[in-house]
C-alpha cells in the first residue's frame, strides 16, 4: 500500500467547509451517478476552491452500488493538490481498501442511538468502537499520516430509537478517541437537532475530548440546518459537513433527508465576514456537473436559486481580509499571498473548552510578511510566535533543507514545535540568482528575521544596512549569542550562556553545576527578537522608519538570573543553588511517599499552615509557639521538615493530591514530559494541537500559552516541507515558468 500524505493546513480560511456530496449525498439517491460525471463534479468543487471532499464509501457494491467506482474515484482525487480525500468506511475491510486506493483521511460511522447502529451497520455501538480500534492499528501499521475520524450519527436523537441520552454521545465519543482515532464529529443525521441542544452537545464534547472535537454534520429535514450550524460556529466549531445542493439522507433513519446545503452554508458564513476560501460563483456552477450526472434529482438550495446580493463581494481562495500595514518600497510593489495550501488542522481559530468562540476579526498580525533566514531553535522561536500570531512567514532553506529537519536525540522535534505555521523556499544563496530571488521576497516584507553568525548576512548582501538602504521602513530582527561588546565574536549555545550566564550554577547541587532541562535561552531569546519586532512594527506605525532589533543568548539568561543578582543586591548574601537554597516558604519541596512516588507540596501562608496541620491532624505543630509564622517554619527546617516527611510517607500521591485540591493547598504530581500528551487539563482546553512530524506521523504540540478572545491561537499550516512553497512564491515575485525551471536545473532552487 502507498497511502498518499494528507496535506496541510490551509492559511486563508476561518472555517472548514467538507463536502460530502459524492459520498453521502449519492449514495443516499436512487440513481447511479456515472464515474467520468462524478470526476467532472470533483472537479468542479476543486475549481471553486472546496479543500475537503469525502469522495466515497468503500462499501460492497451489492450493498450500494453507487459506491461501486470508489477506488477509481479516490485516485483521480487524490490527483488535485491541496486536496483532502475523504471516504467512509464501515470496518476494517472497507479501511484496507481505502488505504490502498490512497485516500488521506477516513471516516467511521459509529451510531450513538444503538437501534440506528444495528440497522445502519449490523453492529452494536461496543461492536463498532472495536471496529474502529482495529481500522486504527491498521491505519498505524500502514499509513500512519492518514487521519481517522469517528462520526457520531444521530448524536441529535434517532427516528427510530427517539431520544439519544447525551451522556451516552460523549462517553461514546471519548471512546471514540480512546480506540485511535484522532477526531470525534457529531452528525444530525435526522434533522431532530435544535440550536440550544447544538451549543449544548458541543459544549460538552469539546469539554469532554478537547482538541479531538471535529465536525458538525447538520441535516435540513425540519429546515434548522444552517440555525444549528451557526449554533456550533458559535461553540467553536470551525469544520462543517455539508453537501452540494442538498444531496444526503439515511435510508436506515426514515424521515430523514438532505443535508444542509452547501452553498447556503457558505454564503452564510461568508455574508457575516467569515473566510471559507470558496468562490461562490464558481460553486454554483458546481451544480451543473450534479445535474448533468443525475438527470431529474431535485436539488435545493436558496442562495444559487436568488443569486448573490448586489454588490456582494466573498474570500475567493487565497485571499485575506486585512490590509498590510507597511507601504511598498519606492519603485515596487507588494506582493500578495501566495496560493493557500490545502487544509490539515480541523479547529482553526476555535477555543476547546467551551468558551465563548472568537470572532471572525483577523489575527493581529495578519497582513504581516516575514521573511526569516534562520535554523536550530532561536531564530525559528522568533517566526513562529509571529506566524501563530497571524504573520505570513516566509523561511528561506538552503537546498537539501534546514539541518534542524535532520538532527537526531534531543534536538529530533526542534523542526515541527518551532517551523509551524511557515511557508518554504531552498534557496541557494551562494549563487547570485539565488540571493536576487531572496531580495525580492524581501521586497515585499515587513521583518528580515536571521541568526546566522556575525558578518554572514553583510557578505551576502542581506545584512541590515544594505537592506535599510533599500527599504528604510524595513524591521530587522538579528538573533546572536551576546549583544555587541568584548563577547560578541564568541560562538554561543544555550548550555553555553547558562554555563557563564549563573543559570547553571543555580540550577546544580553546590560543586555540580547543570543545564536547565529545556533550551530556555534558546527559546526566551526567539520570544524576546519576536517582542523586539512587535515593538518596531508599533514604532514604524508613529515614524514611518524600520529599525534594527538586537536579540541574544547571553543577556537573556542574565535577565532570567536578575532575581538572584536582586537577591544579592538586597541582601548582601550569595544566592545559593537552588537545590541547597534557604527557601522563602518552609514547606516548598518534593516528598516521597507510599510505593517511592513523589509529590510537590506548598504551604506558603500563616493561613495555608493552618489548613495544612488541620488536614492532616497536626495539632500540636500548629500550636507550636515556635512554628507561629513563616519565618519561623523556616528557621526550623532542619527539624520540621524530617516530622513532616515522617508523617506524610505511608500516604498514597493520589491521596495527599486529592486533600491538597480539595483544600486549596499548591501541589504539583512530577511528571515526565511524555505523559503530557495524555494531561487531561490539556485535553480539555484544546492546548495540544495536531502536529505533522518530519517523517510524516502525526502527533500533537503545545500552543501558544495564552488566549485571545478565549482561543489559544492555532495552527493553520504545518511544518513544511523543504521547498514546499519555492514555486508559488517565486511566481508571486514575478518569475516565469521557464525561468523557474531554469532554476531548478542549476539547483538555485529546490
Amino acid at each position: 500500500m502507498t497511502p498518499s500524505v494528507p496535506p496541510p493546513s490551509a492559511p486563508s480560511t476561518d472555517v472548514l467547509i467538507s463536502e460530502v456530496g459524492p459520498r453521502d449525498g449519492l449514495q443516499s439517491v436512487a440513481a447511479t451517478m456515472p464515474t467520468a460525471d462524478k470526476l467532472r463534479w470533483i472537479d468542479a468543487l476543486v475549481a471553486a476552491g472546496v479543500r475537503e471532499i469525502e469522495v466515497a464509501s468503500f462499501v460492497p457494491a451489492r450493498l450500494l452500488p453507487q459506491m461501486a467506482d470508489a477506488a477509481a474515484v479516490v485516485r483521480h482525487a487524490v490527483s488535485h493538490p491541496g486536496v483532502t480525500v475523504m471516504a467512509l468506511v464501515p470496518n476494517l475491510r472497507g479501511a484496507e481498501a481505502a488505504l490502498a486506493a490512497g485516500v488521506h483521511k477516513l471516516t467511521m460511522p459509529v451510531s450513538a442511538s444503538a437501534a440506528h447502529s444495528l440497522a445502519n451497520v449490523k453492529k452494536t455501538r461496543e461492536e463498532m468502537v472495536e471496529e474502529l480500534r482495529a481500522v486504527a492499528r491498521l491505519r498505524d501499521a500502514v499509513a500512519p499520516g492518514v487521519r481517522l475520524e469517528a462520526g457520531l450519527s444521530t448524536a441529535f436523537g434517532c427516528t427510530l430509537q427517539g431520544d439519544v441520552p447525551e451522556d451516552e454521545v460523549i462517553r461514546l465519543a471519548a471512546q471514540c478517541i480512546a480506540a485511535g482515532a484522532e477526531e470525534a464529529g457529531l452528525s444530525d443525521t435526522v434533522g431532530y437537532a435544535n440550536p440550544a441542544q447544538v451549543r449544548r452537545l458541543f459544549r460538552r464534547l469539546r469539554a469532554e475530548i478537547g482538541a479531538h472535537a471535529g465536525a458538525a454534520h447538520m441535516h435540513n429535514t425540519r429546515g434548522l440546518g444552517l440555525a444549528n450550524c451557526l449554533a456550533a460556529w458559535e461553540e467553536g466549531v470551525r469544520t462543517f459537513d455539508s453537501s452540494l445542493g442538498g444531496l444526503g439522507g439515511c435510508p436506515y433513519a426514515p424521515g430523514a433527508s438532505g443535508n444542509v446545503v452547501t452553498e447556503d452554508l457558505v454564503f452564510m458564513f461568508e455574508a457575516m465576514g467569515v473566510r471559507t476560501g470558496i468562490d461562490l460563483e464558481k460553486l454554483f456552477a458546481a451544480r451543473a456537473p450534479l445535474r448533468a450526472g443525475l438527470p431529474g434529482e431535485p436539488v435545493y438550495g436558496m442562495a444559487p436559486e436568488a443569486g448573490l446580493p448586489r454588490g456582494f463581494i466573498g474570500s475567493p481562495p487565497g485571499s485575506e481580509h486585512s490590509v498590510s500595514l507597511r507601504q511598498p518600497p519606492a519603485g515596487g510593489t507588494t506582493g500578495g499571498p501566495a496560493e493557500p495550501d490545502p487544509r490539515w488542522s480541523l479547529d482553526v481559530g476555535a477555543s476547546a473548552s467551551g468558551a465563548d468562540a472568537p470572532d471572525s476579526r483577523p489575527l493581529p498580525y495578519a497582513g504581516i510578511r516575514v521573511v526569516e533566514f534562520t535554523h536550530m531553535v532561536m531564530g525559528p522561536t522568533c517566526g513562529m510566535l509571529l506566524a501563530d500570531l497571524g504573520a505570513e512567514v516566509i523561511k528561506i532553506e538552503p537546498i537539501g533543507g534546514d539541518t534542524t529537519r535532520t538532527l537526531l536525540g534531543s534536538g529530533a522535534g526542534f523542526f515541527p514545535m518551532f517551523n509551524r505555521n511557515k511557508k518554504s523556499i531552498a534557496l541557494d544563496l551562494k549563487q547570485s540568482e539565488g540571493v536576487a530571488a531572496a531580495l525580492r521576497l524581501i521586497a515585499t516584507a515587513d521583518v528580515v528575521s536571521e541568526n546566522f553568525k556575525p558578518g554572514v548576512m553583510d557578505r551576502l548582501g542581506l545584512g541590515y544596512a544594505a537592506l535599510k538602504a533599500r527599504d528604510p521602513r524595513i524591521v530587522y530582527v538579528s538573533h546572536k549569542g551576546f549583544l555587541p561588546g568584548p563577547y560578541e565574536h564568541r560562538t554561543a549555545l544555550d548550555e553555553v550562556v547558562q554555563m557563564m550566564g549563573g543559570l547553571a550554577y543555580m540550577t546544580g547541587r553546590p560543586g555540580d553545576p547543570l543545564r536547565a532541562g529545556t533550551s530556555v535561552n534558546d527559546i526566551m531569546g526567539g520570544m524576546f527578537g519576536a517582542i523586539g519586532a512587535m515593538a518596531a512594527l508599533a514604532q514604524r506605525e508613529k515614524t514611518g522608519a524600520g529599525c534594527e532589533v538586537q536579540a541574544s543568548l547571553f543577556e537573556n539568561n542574565v535577565f532570567l538570573v536578575g532575581q538572584h543578582m536582586m537577591q544579592f543586591a538586597a541582601t548582601g548574601k550569595p544566592a545559593a543553588p537552588m537545590p541547597s537554597r534557604i527557601s522563602a516558604w518552609a514547606i516548598y519541596d518534593v516528598f516521597t511517599v507510599r510505593g517511592g512516588e513523589q509529590i510537590f507540596l506548598a504551604v506558603v501562608s500563616d493561613r495555608q499552615w493552618a489548613v495544612f496541620c488541620r488536614a492532616f491532624g497536626l495539632t500540636a505543630l500548629r500550636d507550636d509557639p515556635r512554628l507561629s509564622t513563616n519565618n519561623d517554619r523556616v528557621q526550623a527546617r532542619d527539624w520540621l521538615m524530617p516530622q513532616l516527611r515522617a508523617h506524610l510517607a505511608d500516604r498514597d500521591a493520589a491521596d495527599l493530591a486529592a486533600v491538597f485540591e480539595a483544600e486549596g493547598l499548591p501541589f504539583a504530581p512530577i511528571t515526565r514530559p511524555e505523559q503530557l500528551f495524555d494531561d487531561p487539563h490539556l485535553a480539555a482546553t484544546g492546548g495540544l494541537a495536531p502536529i505533522r512530524m518530519n517523517d510524516g506521523r502525526m502527533s500533537r504540540v503545545p500552543l501558544l500559552p495564552f488566549t485571545l478572545d478565549g482561543a489559544q491561537p492555532q495552527i493553520h499550516e504545518q511544518p513544511p516541507r523543504v521547498g514546499e512553497h519555492t514555486d508559488a512564491l517565486l511566481r508571486e515575485a514575478g518569475y516565469g515558468e521557464a525561468e523557474i525551471a531554469a532554476f531548478r536545473s542549476r539547483a538555485i532552487v529546490q
